[in-house]
């Protein structure tokens, strides 16, 4: 059963998702990363100015007299800029991000987690149900073959005069009956496999055998391991890695920067206007910057975050009161499929006594057809209840597992 559960798992195509999730990751965080690269951007722009800086008249007369020809800035004006920007901190933004990226992944693969465990839970039920069928199918092939016994010591009654053809008819019947069942049972059970086949991804036919597992018993205590538990952990994570984000927001930015300028005007205005030409300048320097705009929605985010904390912490204690209760609901099914088997051993035996002493009767000829069929059927049932019981009591154990993962 474990083989085919790691066949449905594979075959999933949900399950192709973690390749995703990691290599979205690890885009995220390359991008996160590249915050500490120098930031390099080009920029350019055209203007026509309605005014620009000139000398008082009085100032450009003075210069004419000296000869010196001041004509001023043009009112059109260009610059083309190449501006680089080098963090030196961030005030932990860089580091929350990726903190943040890493928690978002987290919640993603337990997020698929939770949907391929519960792939476990569909095969237990049809891996079950083949083995209910199964043994269905022994028990109907060994009430037959009593059927077909009796069918022959009716027919050698009817030789001797002993029986009538309807006590043959009776029989007949019943193995008819029994055809039709088994017929229904493999029928069915050809639908589980189907459904199994496709699931796993795997040619499964009628003929393969499915083994009855071990019994599983728990052992310890209450506690549930299950991945939902694990989810509501990494969701938590992931609110925590957004309070810290909020954090380094919060914090002041420092950086270095230089800006390579072409254009007109220049940096130095003077020369601009006494000669109209394109020239090249720079200059660099040390950058402060502080948001002190993010202190505005700073205790409304964190009241959202602490909500969102809340939240997660109901939707665990939501699950587990469910785990719980089901635990419970299974520890009481479990107790009473040990009661019940305890009994049908020996029901089986009184019922086997039963038909043994009824077809005796028969060939003695003081027990009608019917009765014996009646013990026969009594019989096959309590083999049958037998079996299911068995299966059943493996079935809630492994349901237990399922609802604790253990």
């Amino acid at each position: 059963m474990e083989s085919i559960q790691s066949f449905a798992r594979a075959n999933y195509p949900a399950i192709r998702q973690f390749e995703l999730i990691d290599k979205i990751a690890d885009f995220s965080l390359a991008d996160a990363s590249s915050a500490w690269a120098p930031q390099i951007s080009l920029s350019g722009q055209a203007t026509y100015q309605s005014d620009v800086v000139s000398f008082p008249e009085s100032m450009t007369d003075v210069f004419s007299m000296l000869g010196v020809d001041i004509s001023g800035l043009h009112k059109d004006q260009y610059k083309l800029a190449l501006n680089i920007e080098q963090t030196l901190w961030d005030g932990g933004y860089t580091k929350s991000r990726k903190e943040a990226v890493l928690a978002e992944k987290e919640v993603s693969s337990k997020s698929l987690e939770v949907e391929l465990y519960a792939l476990t839970d569909k095969v237990n039920q049809l891996y079950f149900g083949i083995l209910v069928l199964d043994e269905q199918l022994r028990l109907n092939d060994l009430a037959a073959g009593i059927l077909e016994d009796n069918r022959k010591i009716i027919r050698s009654y009817i030789d001797n005069g002993l029986a009538g053809p309807s006590d043959l008819a009776k029989v007949e019947a019943e193995l008819i009956a029994n055809s039709q069942r088994r017929t229904r049972i493999c029928c069915s059970r050809k639908a589980y496999i189907q459904v199994l086949s496709v699931m796993t991804g795997r040619e499964l036919s009628e003929e393969d055998t499915f083994v009855r597992p071990e019994p599983v018993l728990y052992s310890g205590g209450p506690q549930s391991n299950r991945p939902e538990l694990q989810l509501y952990e990494a969701m938590a994570a992931s609110i925590e890695a957004g309070r810290t984000a909020l954090k380094s927001t919060l914090m002041p930015r420092f950086s270095l920067f230089a800006q390579g300028l072409y254009g007109y005007p220049g940096l130095n205005m003077f020369e601009d206007m006494m000669e109209y030409r394109w020239r090249p300048n720079f200059y660099v320097g040390v950058r402060f910057q502080w948001n002190i705009s993010a202190f505005y929605t700073k205790r409304n985010t964190e009241r959202r975050l602490d909500a969102s904390v809340r939240q997660v912490e109901l939707q665990r204690e939501t699950f587990l009161y469910g785990n719980r209760l089901e635990q419970v609901r299974l520890n009481a099914d479990i107790e009473q499929m040990r009661k019940i088997l305890e009994d049908d051993d020996k029901l089986i035996n009184i019922r086997t006594s039963i038909r043994e002493a009824s077809e005796s009767q028969l060939r003695n000829g003081t027990l009608l057809i019917s009765d014996l069929l009646r013990d026969i059927n009594d019989e096959h049932r309590a083999r049958i209840d037998k079996s299911i019981h068995e299966l059943e009591y493996l079935k809630k154990l492994y349901e237990m597992r399922y609802t604790l993962n253990y």
